[in-house]
């Protein structure tokens, strides 16, 4: 591709109408708080940001689908940081563009979202249990595929989906959940609670790491069946430990038919988890992640991804 068709792309883009971005322009249009001239400026320097982008990441310029992914990427790294900058104040918004050169606010933006970016990557890198012949220096370089088929992964196949999207700017969540179970298609993070929300839910997934590996995981490629196997790893080990406590006040993360139904007898009442019983197992979590010095954040969170699961298997029981 030339540089002047390069260039041309830039020129065709169109602003999406649901960045605060392109809504703070509307309203200084509207309200006469943006001049024109200063507006055809404004554009120009979005379209130099966006020209920028492309130089930097793109390495392949007849890859028009490329190109404008750089571009609309622009457009909204720059939304981003207007939108944190004047904290959706749209009368604010235009102040500041007024007052400040517009890549200012496309810095901002860049680094909210490197750090949500940068969270994926290491969770995806490291949110998984490795067996006991690899260990974390070994796995630099390896790829997330070949961290998959070696290893446990901590996040769901829903998770990673999270998680890949978000490399590319895009989100499948609508909320932040304990555990993601489904995802919606991809689509382009346009606002700043987008951003909080996938942070929360990065905070989710990073809590739960902790959680698992704080655990005495000494045999648990030994289990079987071998939980690399399971849609659900992180859930089934803990119910195996749930189950292993309750029955046999042990710790231990085998689990099989016959001690889950054992389990079901004795735990629930009509699909319910007994409660006396539920604040013992959530209060033995706390304490345990208490003894093993791990932070506020994630004791609180570990207490929830158990009840979680004790509600999840409670719906299983009911479905029977």
């Amino acid at each position: 591709m030339t540089k002047t068709n390069k260039f041309s792309l830039v020129a065709e883009a169109q602003l999406d109408g649901r960045l605060f971005l392109t809504q703070a322009l509307a309203h200084g249009d509207t309200f006469g708080g943006i001049p024109r001239e200063r507006a055809d400026t404004l554009y120009q320097n979005i379209a130099a940001i966006a020209h920028k982008l492309i130089t930097m990441k793109t390495t392949d310029l007849s890859d028009q689908s490329g190109l404008r992914t750089q571009i609309q990427t622009a457009f909204t790294l720059t939304s981003l940081g207007l939108e944190y900058g004047s904290k959706g104040d749209l009368d604010k918004a235009v102040r500041l563009l007024c007052k400040n050169r517009v890549v200012k606010f496309f810095q901002i933006g860049n680094t909210l979202t490197e750090k949500l970016l940068d969270s994926a990557r290491q969770l995806l890198q490291h949110g998984v249990i490795l067996p006991p012949d690899r260990d974390e220096v070994g796995v630099l370089g390896t790829t997330y595929t070949d961290l998959e088929t070696e290893g446990i992964q901590i996040y769901t196949q829903a998770e990673q989906e999270f998680l890949k999207a978000l490399l590319t700017y895009r989100t499948t969540i609508r909320s932040p959940q304990i555990t993601i179970r489904d995802t919606d298609v991809p689509r382009a993070l346009i606002h700043l609670a987008e951003a909080n929300m996938i942070d929360q839910q990065l905070a989710c997934i990073e809590n739960r790491c902790h959680y698992v590996k704080a655990l005495p995981l000494d045999n648990l490629f030994a289990l079987d069946p071998p939980l690399s196997i399971l849609p659900n790893p992180i859930e089934h080990l803990t119910l195996g430990l749930i189950v292993n406590l309750v029955l046999y006040r042990q710790v231990d993360f085998q689990l099989d038919d016959d001690t889950r139904l054992d389990f079901y007898e004795l735990a629930y009442v009509d699909g319910e988890i007994r409660q006396s019983l539920r604040q013992q197992l959530l209060d033995w979590i706390a304490q345990y992640l208490e003894q093993a010095h791990q932070s506020e954040p994630v004791k609180t969170y570990a207490v929830s991804y158990w009840d979680d699961c004790l509600r999840m298997e409670g719906e299983k029981v009911s479905a029977k």
